[in-house]
């Protein structure tokens, strides 16, 4: 009689090595999700059989399952890549589209169940090494527990990732499951394998997904390299934002060491889950939030950045997001508005670093679906009822960073209009259609909340500092609307009018109160820096021409300037005393060059005026004492008949 043998369940990873008993379930044995162990519930495919020192082909790893070799110092895992490449979304002109006329049926747009033939890494792959051997280089040098505190504190502050904002907490709580897994020699190997393996696999959703299923998929134990390239942009944005946390840093040197080294890591991450060849929208996402890392740790004047800038983009059209979202009944309304977010920022980001380096823009409304956003709050928290269809937002809308997107949009779309008459040689036509886009951009300001219009000065604003921030960066994003109009109307920029002028004074005052109240202030979409050479910077540029040109006015004239010398000495002060940015970082070179400038000018203005009133006898008309500051002084310096017809400021 023959005795049926039962078959050898193989147990976990984290089992095995503690040597308890393991229940088999998958993907997360009870044991190890009692103990809050999920991350490291990881299951060898071949759990029986030790693998040679030149294995055969590499095996195919089920969905539930993560390769794990038993070797010590494992190398990292196989990719076996498409035969063909993933095309991407392919259009109205490629051949895909010319043949669905004889097959109607095949879809012609990117498929996930294509997608979904991605794949194991190669034993010499030595991308995912790499990011694993940073992964360990900046964790042994800075503790986890207390990076994640780094992040967990930036949050607290209100400030966020402007896309990835949804997934940023939760990626932190992602990494306290590395924790337990650290005191493995090669944990660092074990964990890039279990993340390669998780961002090889396509994200499902349908018609009835939500944000929380969706974003199941890439935290705890089924963290991508994505998920890791989130968490660590969030990382290298705090320490922008925080400049002490002694846990972690307390000089420039040290938080400029973990900035880098996580910049580092955010870009291998970034370039592991690319070589995959599965474009999806977290991969979209986390290209963006990479890009934006690197604009605020090289500067926007950076090749790498003005590069990265454009993979997002050459990725946003590969995934199709240049045509109408909202035509694709499958996508769930989250989805929808999160990748209308993902495309609006690109869009604008592309125009204002077009305008900012002086190159030609990327993405063109002529060949793209202007994406705009349903609401001013985004995909979160929205109801059908708060959701409107115009350029109108509900009363009650808040402060976001949706609403930013929105709004930097709305202008980017003008901006773009404004570009395309700069190259026009059809002057005879700027002045009608620069009052078309004039009234547009005056509709889009009445169209706003009203609570998102700064009419007055901004310390008057009694909002908290993300409110603040956003609606100062609201003005000057309208500002710089009319600015640009008002340039393309010059015969040339070193003969500017009147016009343009009061516009750049607006602008340089609102940049100045910035600077002045950058303690009262967090990033609600742009960086201090930013907005200092973004706005603050052409604004002064167009000052100091319209002030040379008028030197030799008459004295009365030149007094009316009072205003802009002050905020052109406060400009120059602060940059020059570090306030707004420091010695070594990306965008010092181009304003302390700014600033000498600026300098030189207010200089040669201050030696006018002093040769100028050299003969008048400031001493004798105040008293014998010039050391004396009581009260009696100032009663008598204003009421000195110089000070008599200049303006009250």
């Amino acid at each position: 009689m023959q005795t049926k043998m039962t078959s050898r369940l193989p147990a976990c990873e984290a089992c095995r090595k503690a040597k308890l008993a393991c229940d088999h379930k998958r993907p997360v044995c009870t044991r190890c999700r009692r103990t809050n162990r999920a991350g490291l519930c990881i299951y060898r495919a071949t759990p029986f059989k030790r693998k040679s020192a030149h294995g055969s082909s590499p095996s195919v790893v089920e969905n539930s399952t993560v390769v794990q070799s038993p070797d010590p110092a494992p190398a990292t895992p196989s990719l076996r890549r498409h035969a063909y490449p993933n095309p991407g979304y392919l259009g109205f002109s490629s051949h895909v589209a010319i043949f669905n006329h004889i097959f109607p049926d095949v879809d012609r747009g990117t498929d996930s169940t294509y997608q979904a033939t991605a794949c194991l890494l190669s034993d010499e792959d030595d991308m995912t090494r790499r990011g694993a051997d940073a992964l360990r280089q900046l964790l042994g040098a800075f503790p986890l527990h207390a990076v994640i505190n780094l992040v967990n504190f930036w949050l607290a502050k209100g400030v966020n990732l402007a896309l990835a904002g949804p997934f940023v907490e939760q990626s932190a709580e992602t990494m306290n499951h590395l924790l337990s897994s650290m005191s493995d020699e090669n944990w660092h190997l074990v964990y890039a394998r279990h993340l390669l393996q998780n961002s090889a696999r396509p994200l499902q959703f349908d018609r009835t997904s939500d944000i929380a299923s969706f974003s199941a998929q890439f935290l705890y134990q089924n963290a991508r390299w994505e998920t890791v390239g989130i968490f660590f942009s969030a990382v290298s944005r705090a320490t922008i934002d925080i400049p002490f946390f002694p846990s972690l840093y307390l000089s420039e040197k040290e938080q400029y060491a973990l900035r880098k080294m996580a910049t580092k890591l955010c870009d291998y991450a970034l370039e592991i889950s690319l070589s995959l060849d599965c474009l999806n929208d977290l991969q979209l996402i986390f290209q963006y939030e990479n890009f934006i890392v690197h604009s605020n740790v090289e500067g926007d004047q950076s090749y790498h950045s003005w590069r990265r800038l454009g993979d997002a983009i050459t990725s946003t059209f590969a995934l199709g997001y240049h045509e109408s979202i909202e035509n694709k009944p499958e996508i769930p309304p989250f989805l929808v508005e999160l990748r209308k977010l993902a495309s609006a920022r690109l869009y604008s980001a592309d125009k204002n670093i077009a305008i900012f380096l002086g190159r030609p823009p990327r993405m063109s409304k002529r060949f793209c679906h202007f994406q705009l956003s349903s609401s001013w709050t985004g995909f979160d928290g929205d109801t059908p009822e708060q959701i409107t269809d115009g350029l109108g937002g509900v009363e009650d809308a808040k402060a976001c960073y949706q609403a930013e997107t929105r709004w930097s949009a709305l202008c980017a779309s003008l901006k773009e209009e404004i570009m395309e008459m700069f190259c026009d040689n059809r002057r005879e036509t700027f002045v009608e259609r620069a009052s078309v886009i004039q009234e547009k951009a005056e509709a889009y300001w009445e169209a706003l909340p009203p609570h998102f219009r700064l009419e007055g000065s901004l310390k008057q604003c009694t909002q908290n500092p993300f409110e603040k921030d956003f609606v100062a960066a609201v003005r000057l994003n309208h500002l710089h609307v009319l600015f640009l109009l008002r340039l393309l109307l010059l015969n040339t920029p070193a003969e500017p009018d009147m016009s343009i002028t009061e516009v750049a004074q607006q602008m340089l005052s609102l940049v100045v109160e910035i600077i002045l109240l950058r303690d009262q202030l967090v990033n609600s979409g742009t960086a201090l820096v930013w907005k200092v050479a973004y706005y603050g910077l052409p604004a002064a540029g167009i000052i100091l021409l319209a002030m040379l040109r008028r030197q030799d006015s008459a004295s009365p004239a030149r007094r009316s300037w009072t205003r802009a010398v002050q905020d052109l000495t406060v400009f120059v002060v602060e940059i020059e005393a570090g306030a707004c940015i420091r010695q070594g970082e990306p965008t010092y070179a181009l304003l302390s060059k700014a600033a000498q400038t600026i300098r030189r000018f207010l200089d040669s203005l201050h030696c006018e005026v002093t040769t100028n009133r050299v003969n008048e006898s400031w001493t004798g008309f105040l008293s014998q004492d010039p050391w004396d500051f009581e009260f009696a002084f100032w009663e008598n310096l204003a009421d000195h008949p110089s000070l008599d017809s200049l303006p009250n400021v």
